[in-house]
């Protein structure tokens, strides 16, 4: 077998199972929601997601080198602080959506 066709089929397997991880991760997500503003807040941040990564991935491919590679020190921070950010908070709605249904 040739080796861009060895290429191809990784680089085409390898987009296949990103989104299909994406698309598990998120139905698990959705699917694990106590409550429903933790489900709303869910779904707001999956198309965040759905939107960011894929357009990052375009950008990546699309900026000349060296201007792509730069992309990467943003793209990282971003990822790493709405990570952080949006566990924190849907911590905190499970929290009040718990203590509400207890007052109950």
């Amino acid at each position: 077998m040739a080796p861009e066709t060895i290429g191809l089929i990784g680089a085409v397997g390898g987009t296949l199972l990103g989104f299909l991880g994406g698309v598990i991760g998120t139905w698990n997500e959705l699917r694990n929601a106590q409550g429903l503003q933790e489900r709303a807040y869910l779904v707001k941040m999956s198309v965040l997601f759905w939107v960011v990564v894929p357009l990052f991935v375009v950008a990546v491919f699309l900026l000349p080198d060296p201007w792509n590679q730069y992309l990467w020190l943003p793209y990282g921070l971003w990822l790493t602080y709405t990570i952080r950010r949006s566990s924190i908070k849907q911590q905190a709605l499970r929290e009040a959506e718990a203590a509400s249904q207890e007052t109950l």
